[in-house]
């Protein structure tokens, strides 16, 4: 990817303390590399005051762009706010609080090109519990789909120009990104202690929490695979029982069986394609 261009796109909402020492690094890195760049920070914090720091800091810099958003909009939607601007362009996107370094872009560049992957992941090393608890939601709830997420990704010009096209109902990009089956690669890479200087992440277990259900609701057969068992668990029970009047969910039951085994031919499918 040397001589290509590469996007960089930060969501802002906190990092003042942060931001700048997070540029400089990624240009560093991108002139030690020979890569032709573009940090684009999008500034989702509608806060006056760190809107002007930033545009005080960055903007006679040719290679950032500021985007700045009207209202607290989120992460994702601000992320894929920088993808819309980035178009042509393979992106890294990364947090704005240097938990991940900045020094680890070509790393996951390598795998991309080496494996020609549409989306390439950071693993975080070490390893804590989120990694592992998030694994295991992912390969349950999401078959053939990313064996670990992270915020630290590169993710391929084409996938870029799909992602922008799309039209979600709830902004998660990692979910929109599962919607088009990309081929996905992993890095292994070094998660620092966040810009707060601690050395826990900022992520917290009711955020985490927050952030897989979201998930799972808005992109995942799980919640209609739940329900569908309930239905054929409780027919099965009251036929069992000998009530005839149970009858009267037999439909119900017959959609759920229908519902299960679409579940399982899509899963069979994606695994053998």
């Amino acid at each position: 990817m040397k001589n290509e261009r590469v996007a960089i796109v930060i969501p802002f909402y906190d990092g003042l303390d942060t931001i700048q020492a997070l540029v400089s690094r990624i240009a560093d890195v991108c002139l030690k590399q020979s890569y032709d760049y573009q940090v684009i920070l999008v500034d989702d914090s509608a806060d006056e005051f760190k809107s002007s720091a930033l545009h005080k800091w960055f903007g006679t810099d040719e290679n950032i762009s500021l985007i700045t958003l009207p209202e607290n909009f989120g992460q994702h939607y601000a992320t894929v706010e920088g993808l819309k601007v980035s178009v042509g362009c393979s992106v890294i996107t990364l947090d704005e609080d240097l938990q991940h370094c900045p020094e680890d872009i070509p790393a996951l560049i390598e795998v991309s090109l080496a494996g020609k992957f549409d989306v390439v992941y950071g693993n975080r090393k070490p390893r804590d519990w989120r990694y592992w608890v998030g694994r295991m939601i992912l390969a349950f709830c999401f078959p053939n789909g990313p064996h670990t997420t992270c915020s630290f990704r590169l993710v391929q010009s084409e996938m870029v120009d799909k992602i922008t096209k799309l039209s979600p109902k709830f902004y998660e990009l990692e979910g929109m990104i599962y919607q088009l089956r990309p081929k996905y690669g992993y890095a292994d890479v070094l998660v620092n202690t966040t810009g707060r200087d601690s050395n826990k992440s900022s992520y917290s277990v009711v955020k985490v929490f927050s952030l897989i259900s979201n998930l799972i609701a808005y992109y995942s057969w799980f919640p209609i695979i739940l329900v569908s068992v309930a239905c054929v668990i409780v027919q099965l029970l009251l036929l069992l029982e000998g009530a005839l009047h149970s009858l009267i969910f037999l439909p119900i039951s017959g959609i759920s069986v229908l519902t299960l085994m679409a579940y399982i031919s899509t899963r069979l499918s994606k695994t053998n394609s």
